[in-house]
């Protein structure tokens, strides 16, 4: 796999629940072990050695009937102690599971009993606590070392490299399983609506595919309703802003990035960062712009979105809309694609890997079942049933069961099929079908719901409109974390002490280049030195040892 800039055009697509933008939140590596460069090399010829055809699975999976005890950390256990998913796992594998229920709070103490459960059903786990009770402490299962047992586990890891790169800690082992379903319309990170209705009022035919002409039409806006046409978001990475910002260069991510060459460059101070200002400068001079998008809160977003005045609006307003706002007409919700300048005539924006590591699955190494536990968990990775009849399969431990929680249409549409007794389809994930996103959920491919509505409108503009643009490799969110990244004690002692203090300049620069407050023309080369002297070659630094070991994971 090739890691440096590719589009995703043609990428198959796959549904998920997910739930915000940006994409997930892996550990960050704080309190991290030292890299061991021979253990990590080890677990990639774990990987890429396992024999998936050698194990075929048989159910049950023990000879007489057992139980065993799992963790779940903050999940609503309002409606049932169990879950229908794990009923059935319990059902065709002979393991019966008894659920302990504790909130967030309460973890830590939990974890420095000894009186721990056969499993963790959670993500919640610092990176700290990974070190110290798996790295340093050796209490977990290191799942390499049972691929031959777990052969969908073992083919996941060959299929999706970034879930392979991700997955494994700096000491060459694997203590957490995760949910994966490749790239879908739900699952993307930047998401630039418009209203169709909108420009069409204002005498605007098509949306723009440069950002010359997005400036032509939100003069025409301005000048048509009397207020400026756009709110950007605040965040680098919803919204209009990463479309926005790609379209001014080759990079596609505010803060770290890949140029292309595998080398890692930050991008505030770069050419591309300050063109990208220069424009939205011009926009808040002129009044084309909203000037106070980085301070309205909801219920002001939702008012702008729906006045009929404001064209582009933000990701979270735009998921809030309904019918009536959008005069009855849900094909009014769009999404741009991405724009082209003087400057990059490519359309690319930054998308997401759909990596979670929410479930956990964290096996107590006391446990006197784990290889019960290892071809038990193997079950939500599958790629088809694994027994005639149980519905169980990677897909059921996210949406449920198939022809009875959703279906799949002849059109390339889903439908969630929903109990009464619930108020929406994810409430009855939460509540009844399973705790948390857990296995291999890629069956959908770039199916769009089929129940007309605000989430149908988006997901198929994403489908059109993003998805087909979309640069997958986004493991440079704009925060301190670095995304899927993990790093040394010292590698994170530096981003702790250097970078923090980059990251809040570099924002307050952002607002005050673009307000005018500061003047990109005289100030630019005094900001990019300063931020220099703060540390970014060391910080660089840092950003590119760890992203090396990641792309080698990944390309192993």
């Amino acid at each position: 796999m090739n890691l440096k800039k590719l589009t995703a055009l043609g990428m198959t697509a796959a549904m998920t629940a997910t739930l915000c933008a940006c994409g997930t939140t892996a550990s960050s590596g704080s309190g991290s072990a030292a890299v061991s460069e021979d253990g990590i090399a080890a677990a990639q010829e774990k990987i890429q050695s396992a024999e998936t055809g050698s194990y075929v699975a048989t159910y049950p999976i023990v000879e007489e009937p057992i139980t065993v005890t799992g963790l779940v950390v903050g999940a609503d256990d309002s409606v049932s102690e169990s879950r229908l998913v794990w009923d059935k796992v319990s059902e065709i594998t002979g393991i019966n599971i008894e659920w302990i229920n504790i909130d967030e709070e309460s973890l830590a103490t939990y974890l420095a009993s000894n009186d721990w459960p056969d499993f963790f059903h959670t993500g919640l786990l610092t990176s700290s606590q990974i070190n110290d009770y798996g790295i340093q402490g050796g209490r977990f299962v290191n799942y390499l070392d049972h691929l031959d047992i777990m052969p969908n586990l073992a083919q996941t890891l060959k299929d999706f490299p970034e879930a392979r790169a991700s997955s494994i800690e700096l000491n060459g082992e694997m203590y957490q399983l995760f949910a994966v379903s490749g790239i879908s319309a739900t699952s993307t990170s930047c998401r630039p609506h418009y209203r169709r209705d909108v420009l069409e009022a204002a005498g605007i035919e098509n949306p723009p595919t440069t950002v010359d002409e997005l400036y032509e039409d939100l003069k025409i806006l301005r000048e048509k309703n009397g207020v400026p046409g756009m709110i950007l978001d605040t965040t680098n990475t919803t919204g209009m802003v990463p479309m926005l910002f790609s379209a001014f260069g080759t990079l596609n991510n505010l803060a770290f990035d890949d140029d292309g060459t595998g080398q890692v460059v930050y991008a505030p101070v770069t050419e591309q960062t300050r063109h990208y200002y220069e424009f939205l400068h011009k926009l808040y001079e002129e009044d084309l712009m909203n000037r106070e998008w980085l301070t309205m809160d909801d219920s002001v977003l939702d008012q702008q979105a729906k006045s009929g005045n404001v064209a582009f609006m933000t990701a979270a307003a735009a998921q809030r809309l309904s019918l009536e706002d959008l005069n009855g007409d849900w094909e009014n919700l769009d999404c741009l694609a991405p724009l082209t300048s003087e400057y990059d005539q490519t359309q690319t924006l930054a998308g997401v890997i759909d990596y979670r590591n929410q479930p956990g699955m964290f096996i107590n190494k006391d446990s006197q079942y784990v290889e019960e536990l290892c071809k038990m968990f193997d079950i939500a990775f599958a790629t088809e049933e694994v027994v005639p009849g149980s519905g169980l399969y990677g897909q059921t431990f996210i949406w449920g069961f198939e022809g009875v929680d959703w279906k799949m249409n002849d059109d390339n549409t889903y439908e969630e099929i929903v109990p009464e007794e619930f108020s929406s389809f994810s409430a009855y994930q939460a509540q009844a079908l399973r705790f948390k996103d857990l296995g291999r959920a890629d069956a959908f491919g770039t199916a769009t719901t089929s129940t007309p509505g605000n989430s149908q409108a988006r997901q198929k503009a994403y489908a059109k409109n993003v998805i087909p643009y979309q640069i997958t490799e986004h493991i440079f969110p704009s925060d301190p974390t670095g995304g899927f990244l993990k790093f040394t004690d010292d590698e994170q002692y530096i981003i702790d002490n250097k970078y923090a203090d980059i990251d809040l300049y570099v924002t307050e620069m952002r607002a005050k280049f673009i307000s005018g407050a500061a003047d990109i023309e005289t100030e630019w080369d005094t900001y990019v030195e300063t931020v220099e002297r703060m540390g970014l070659e060391e910080v660089l630094g840092v950003y590119q040892t760890a992203y090396d070991r990641w792309c080698e994971a990944a390309n192993s």
